[in-house]
């Protein structure tokens, strides 16, 4: 009965700390409560929230374990916390969990110390809620001879959620954008990854079991020098990205778009398009297992593999690992070589040489045709990726000489004329 009680005086607690909740204000000029978002978090209690006026904040934020709110008034594009290129921006390192929220900011020019991690944000052990932030210039790289891990954020034993962010010029040894390690768990969902760079995972990098899920998000122009221009994945980890777009994403070695080494990548719509690399244009699977459906796959660029590389042989010391991957339901085009390696083949692909290849359907024949010349030359173009067994074109009309869908006199007038032996 003890415990019962305890209990049910817990969960009072908490409900009339929320109910008590008070909004502090920051902001310059004397008008608000604080001037600084550290002296408000001083201040603040379980489920206060901190409002901050537009504004450039030269500080380093630590909510220090409290559950509370803190967001901008007026949005990511005016008002800022700049790590003046020599220190972090913020930092979750006291058990944050999803209470904690840190709403409309751009975090810019955060820096970490040599052989840090975390440019931007770094996370041990916790679970916070970033939504609607710019983590823009922010670097591991504090040191040519001693670079750290994840550019903008990092997250060591955390859970963390990303909501509608935006990771923009970030680097770091490993992960540009966005390191996980230490069976971290991230959900990102509407993000951005663009023009990050880094050793391996120029936007995502993840190792040590850790996984990542990842819905409605794009990678635009991320860099890899080694392995995985978007997306890197080591031994264990997962990743599973829905509706997610990766474009022009480049490494020097293995895996443009993605790089999977024996683990679980799950990609379930969504498009991979204009990615380079030695092996592996678009994704390179080493080992492990792999599900591949409802994708777009398109120009992207390789020694062997442009679209998809799977290899089932890691590097020694390693012994071989059997790779499992299933391709359906994919669209393939702008490659002679889209896929190297064995798959289960899960039905519905189709390949194309090129892009804007489709049926095109003339006096009731089809051929596969560029759009735009089946149009110029009078046909009828039945879309990209379609198939002649799939376009429905009309029935051809023999007599029909002048193509205008009647047989008619000036059909009859035509044979007339022709009548006789042909030449």
């Amino acid at each position: 009965m003890r415990f019962k009680i305890s209990g049910l005086l817990c969960l009072a607690s908490v409900i009339a700390g929320s109910a008590g909740a008070d909004v502090i204000t920051v902001g310059p000029g004397g008008k608000f409560d604080y001037s600084t978002i550290s002296a408000a978090i001083d201040a603040a209690g379980n489920y206060d929230e901190i409002v901050v006026a537009p504004g450039t904040y030269h500080e380093l934020v630590n909510p220090h374990g409290k559950r509370i709110e803190i967001r901008s008034s007026s949005g990511p594009a005016v008002t800022a916390i700049d790590g003046g290129d020599f220190r972090r921006c913020i930092e979750f390192t006291k058990g944050e969990t999803k209470d904690t929220v840190v709403e409309g900011f751009t975090i810019r020019d955060g820096r970490s110390g040599a052989y840090q991690p975390g440019g931007g944000i770094y996370i041990r052990g916790a679970s916070p809620r970033i939504v609607n932030c710019q983590i823009v210039q922010c670097s591991a790289m504090s040191h040519p001879y001693y670079p750290g891990d994840g550019g903008a954020v990092y997250v060591d034993i955390g859970f963390p959620a990303f909501e509608n962010c935006y990771f923009g010029q970030c680097e770091g040894n490993n992960g540009g954008g966005l390191c996980l390690v230490n069976f971290s768990q991230v959900i990102v969902q509407d993000c951005i990854f663009e023009g990050n760079a880094a050793q391996k995972g120029g936007g995502v990098y993840l190792e040590d079991n850790s996984s990542a899920t990842m819905t409605s998000c794009e990678f635009i122009s991320n860099s890899a020098s080694w392995y995985g221009g978007g997306i890197y994945m080591l031994d264990g980890c997962a990743a599973t990205l829905i509706d997610c777009d990766i474009s022009s994403c480049q490494s020097l070695i293995g895996g443009g778009g993605v790089f999977c080494q024996c683990g679980i990548l799950a990609m379930d719509g969504g498009t991979v398009e204009l990615c380079e690399s030695e092996i592996g244009g678009g994704v390179n699977i080493n080992c492990g297992f792999g599900t591949i459906n409802n994708m777009s796959f398109g120009n992207n660029l390789a020694s062997t593999g442009a679209d998809i590389r799977i290899d089932g042989s890691p590097p020694p010391p390693r012994a071989p690992i059997q790779t499992q991957v299933g391709i359906g339901g994919t669209f393939f085009c702008g490659s002679p070589d889209p896929i190297d390696g064995p798959y289960n083949d899960l039905g519905g692909n189709s390949f194309f040489l090129s892009c804007t290849d489709g049926a095109c359907c003339s006096n009731g024949i089809c051929a596969i045709a560029d759009g735009a010349i089946c149009v110029s030359l009078g046909g009828e173009f039945k879309g990209v990726g379609v198939f002649c067994e799939d376009a429905n074109c009309p029935g051809d009309c023999p007599g029909d000489t002048n193509g205008d869908g009647i047989v008619g006199t000036d059909d009859i007038l035509t044979v007339i004329s022709g009548w006789g032996p042909c030449p």
